[in-house]
This record gives structure tokens, C-alpha cells and sequence, in this order.
């Protein structure tokens, strides 16, 4: 059985492919300044910035549930990027 990927994009420009939720979470931790001690910490940190970015709260777990919040925010977007950045020629 194939796993399929999904390309997810951060608002900063930055793209992602994970097999799910708790895969991209992994990778933003990694890939963070301030990774926390675990994911659970990482989930709970990263809900309370993007409440602070968005003014929209954002359920820190399960990491399903913080990656929708975020999608639906429009902090991450998947496929391509998300209408509101615009275009990333400059």
C-alpha cells in the first residue's frame, strides 16, 4: 500500500510533504527555532502563537486538530499556495 503525501505551505514560504498531521507537526518542530522539549509542548506553543497571529483560537492536540485550525486560519494552506499571501514572484 503507497502512502500518499500532502504539500503543505507555511505563510513564510516554506514547503512541506508529510504523510499526516502528526508527520507535519514532526517536520515544523524540527525545523523551528524553538522546537520545545517534545511535540505535545511544540503543539500547545505553536496553538498559542497562531491564536496570537490570528486572534482564532487553535486546539493544540491531537496534532489533526491544530493542523486543521491552522489551515482553516490560513497559516498553512495545502496544494498551492494560499490565495491571501499572493504570489511568491518578486
Amino acid at each position: 500500500m503507497t502512502t500518499m503525501n500532502t504539500e503543505y505551505h507555511t505563510i513564510d514560504g516554506a514547503t512541506f510533504s508529510a504523510t499526516d498531521a502528526t508527520d507535519l507537526m514532526t517536520q515544523l518542530r524540527a525545523d523551528s527555532f524553538n522546537p520545545e522539549d517534545d511535540l505535545p509542548s511544540y503543539c500547545r506553543a505553536t496553538a498559542r502563537a497562531s491564536k496570537m497571529q490570528t486572534g482564532k483560537p487553535h486546539r493544540p492536540w491531537p496534532p489533526k486538530a491544530l493542523v486543521e485550525d491552522m489551515l482553516s486560519s490560513g497559516l498553512i494552506a495545502t496544494g498551492e499556495r494560499h490565495p491571501e499571501w499572493g504570489t511568491s514572484d518578486h
